[in-house]
């Protein structure tokens, strides 16, 4: 029973470090516009991509989308309105898509953090 113990906890080891690398740093960008989406998502339209994520739609590559649902909902989209209202520009974290209208038409991908840089 305790040689089983290790190889459990050297599986769950590597599971864990795999997703530590997963999604990708949207480097700092431009702000183009600021949005709520008729779904209630915040939407984000930068000036170029600035992320590696290639899940997005065509076409939909310079969006990131703010979740609805995320908690920190509020402090992302006021983060990501003081961009543009400060001249600043906005980088942050993205991982995965949205499915925006759940039937797979439009893929946008998804921020997790956000901050301005001077």
């Amino acid at each position: 029973m305790t040689l089983r113990i290790p190889a459990i906890v050297s599986c769950l080891l590597t599971f864990s470090a795999v997703s530590v690398w997963a999604g990708s740093g949207n480097n700092p960008q431009e702000v183009i516009s600021v949005g709520i989406h008729d779904t209630g998502h915040a939407i984000i339209e930068y000036a170029a991509t600035g992320h590696s994520e290639t899940c997005a739609t065509p076409g939909h590559e310079k969006l990131v989308l703010i979740e609805k649902t995320d908690p920190r909902f509020k402090y992302l989209y006021a983060t990501a309105l003081a961009a543009p209202a400060s001249g600043k520009k906005l980088n942050g974290w993205v991982d995965g898509c949205v499915d925006l209208w759940g039937d797979g038409r439009v893929r946008i991908p998804k921020a997790l953090t956000l901050g301005l840089v001077r």
